[in-house]
């Protein structure tokens, strides 16, 4: 019997990823049905249709380097342990991100995401581009571990709708622990910095934190500490250790009964001024891949542009080979010469979803087959 209490308290815990009062938030899986109309033309576009639309965000990896080293990143595939995928472009010229933002703006494209490749303020020209993005009134936002900030990049930040701030650990000695580096103090110091003084309308900073057998006991802290910052939220998902290109990968395997505890402490701390995310609907119950769809057919609404000048097909395959694109540099106007191609659509239908592991857009996948395709909300009848 209290075992199975147990089992149903796990269960509405992972059910309530969210607040009500926060339910239209970023991390919502729902947000996808807001492009119905986007994916009724990937649809027709994949059933013959010669146009596919311009995609709505640009993920963009300007430089492949990191001053971080935690072993669970995709990254680490392709900057230490095969570095020679990289190539020799290794980081993208600030000017021609100034003309790929040009091209992107003029092309219809409302996001633009300055992500991975490694940490991406390492590159200078990260400022400029952000600002000249926000100019041209693009929606910018960027992921980084907030172990380097100057005063140029804290305007940049600050003009972003939401930041994300990668931090796994609590402490010091975790954090190295786990990074590899001590640079702890430094990145809580400049979050403060970068939150302190943000009048609204202001970025949304969001502490984020991947679950590992390292740092499962520390959920409740993290998000403590991201509240005390003076951030604007806290948002946390299981890693995902079951790609294959990860050193040692397995299924996760971590007591998910204490992390549901953390989770419900997280929840009580959450205010109209600190929203708190536990994120886990891609996950199953034991926090492992689960795939409830069965075609991938969203990717295009997301163009990731790497470092090496080339685009590919998702942002879970970047670096392969096998699902790249092709060339945005250094002309990125040549993007229509192979944006929604034949070659574009077939590499599409060549996806093996039993190959791949966690996928982001997994729901927008299903939401393509449920909603769009079979028309099981039957969108006729509001």
């Amino acid at each position: 019997m209290m075992i199975a209490m147990l089992k149903d308290k796990q269960k509405a815990q992972l059910n309530m990823e969210w607040s009500e009062d926060a339910k239209y938030n970023s991390f919502n899986s729902m947000k996808g049905l807001v492009y119905y109309e986007h994916y009724q033309k990937i649809l027709d576009w994949l059933d013959g249709n010669s146009y596919l639309p311009p995609p709505v965000e640009c993920n963009l990896d300007p430089f492949a380097a990191c001053n971080l080293s935690c072993h669970f990143c995709i990254t680490q595939r392709y900057l230490r342990t095969n570095p020679e995928e990289v190539g020799n472009m290794r980081s993208l010229p600030p000017e021609y991100m100034v003309h790929l933002v040009d091209f992107l703006s003029s092309w219809g494209v409302r996001g633009l995401c300055i992500s991975g490749g490694g940490e991406p303020t390492l590159h200078p020209g990260v400022p400029e581009v952000l600002r000249y993005a926000q100019s041209r009134n693009m929606k910018t936002s960027i992921f980084t571990n907030g172990t380097y900030m100057t005063p140029a990049l804290i305007v940049a930040l600050r003009g972003c709708q939401f930041v994300t701030w990668s931090i796994n650990a609590s402490d010091a000695e975790t954090y190295q622990h786990i990074t590899r580096v001590s640079l702890f103090d430094r990145a809580v110091a400049n979050m403060k910095i970068l939150a302190g003084n943000n009048k609204k309308p202001h970025a949304f900073i969001c502490a984020r934190m991947l679950i590992l057998p390292e740092n499962y006991k520390q959920i409740y802290d993290v998000c403590k500490m991201a509240k005390e910052l003076g951030l604007d939220g806290f948002s946390i998902r299981p890693v995902d250790y079951e790609r294959s290109d990860i050193i040692g990968h397995r299924k996760l395997d971590i007591p998910v009964d204490e992390v549901v505890t953390q989770f419900e402490y997280c929840h009580k701390e959450e205010t109209e001024d600190f929203r708190v995310f536990t994120v886990t609907h891609k996950f199953d119950p034991y926090f492992h891949v689960k795939h409830d769809f069965n075609e991938c057919w969203a990717t295009p609404l997301l163009l990731p542009i790497l470092q090496d000048g080339n685009a590919y097909l998702c942002v879970d395959k970047k670096m392969e080979a096998d699902y790249r694109l092709g060339s945005c540099y250094p002309e990125p106007s040549q993007i229509l010469s192979w944006w929604g191609s034949d070659a574009h659509r077939q590499l599409i239908k060549r996806v093996d979803i039993r190959k791949c592991s966690r996928c982001t857009f997994s729901q927008y996948n299903r939401q393509m087959e449920e909603v769009v395709r079979n028309d099981s909300m039957m969108v006729s009848f509001p």
